[in-house]
């Protein structure tokens, strides 16, 4: 059975499918005169009983465009969805979103298709954009949008006014870390993103992945970010000798190994790995030679 938890007075978090794991994800809804729904990636059971027990909500809100976020919205009637006008186009197109991931050709392409629509995703459509600071004020509480990019362009998180509870998305505190492992995400942008989470100082954090954290945000937000550190040192170490990108991707070095389908992963592993390499050769840690890359 699906359990909802109001964690603070009208506002309850909607756990997802699998405790919110990948190709799931948490959601939060705000029950006051207006009602909000922060993303819609929590599997099928789960937001038909939410529909059940509030009704359709009044405002749906995404932190990105991708596919665990925005499955199972045919579920939903509202007409008032937004998300950051950075990620509007992807979420409104499937092309421009796996050309975000950097996949192409057609047997991928079916193959990566396939594995949408078994988790129900389809493309948003009339969407409506807001910007970094807008605040949706729903009666008694304001929601409050922050441009948080690094896992996409627009990923975006959310600030409950006076209730110092923060929905951060997918800066999600997993032990896997950040993913940045689409064309338009950004290392830097991730690294500072965490730092603007941990100076807000919340008193809870509600992660797309990870549940609910109330103790120790702090400590999980730095381990999370020394995770990109970690990630840099383990390249920088494997670059002992010249390798070429397809010498470093196959190792999967971030990854560890590769989900099912590995058609999906690959490109991701291989998009995580150049955006290292760039950071690296950017701050002189590394060097290319007849397209190969050795640790200066």
């Amino acid at each position: 059975m699906v359990e909802f938890q109001e964690i603070l007075d009208k506002i309850w978090f909607i756990p997802g499918k699998n405790k919110g794991r990948y190709p799931f994800a948490n959601s939060l809804f705000i029950n006051d005169r207006k009602t909000l729904l922060i993303d819609t990636g929590a599997g099928r059971r789960a937001l038909r009983k939410l529909i059940k027990q509030f009704g359709q909500p009044d405002f749906i809100v995404y932190t990105h465009a991708h596919e665990d976020h925005i499955s199972e919205s045919k579920l939903f009637t509202t007409t008032s969805r937004f998300i950051h006008e950075k990620d509007k186009k992807p979420a409104e197109s499937r092309p421009e979103l796996l050309k975000l991931y950097g996949i192409d050709g057609k047997e991928i392409e079916h193959i990566v298709n396939a594995f949408f629509e078994s988790m129900n995703y389809s493309p948003l459509k009339a969407l409506k954009i807001f910007t970094s600071d807008h605040v949706f004020d729903l009666g008694s509480i304001e929601v409050k949008v922050i441009h948080a990019p690094g896992h996409s362009a627009g990923h975006s998180i959310f600030k409950i006014r006076g209730n110092d509870l923060i929905f951060s998305g997918d800066i999600d505190l997993s032990s896997f870390g950040p993913w940045y492992g689409a064309i338009d995400c950004d290392i830097r942008d991730f690294q500072e993103s965490i730092k603007m989470v941990a100076r807000q100082a919340p008193n809870m954090l509600v992660t797309s992945h990870k549940g609910v954290f109330t103790e120790k945000i702090d400590e999980h937000l730095a381990k999370f970010l020394c995770k990109i550190d970690e990630r840099n040192e383990k390249i920088l170490t494997f670059l002992n000798e010249p390798k070429t990108l397809d010498e470093i991707v196959s190792k999967t070095m971030i990854y560890g190994r590769l989900p099912e389908p590995p058609e999906f992963y690959e490109p991701a592993e291989r998009i995580m790995v150049r955006k290292h390499l760039e950071f690296l050769v950017d701050v002189g840690k590394i060097e290319i030679e007849k397209n190969k890359y050795i640790s200066t």
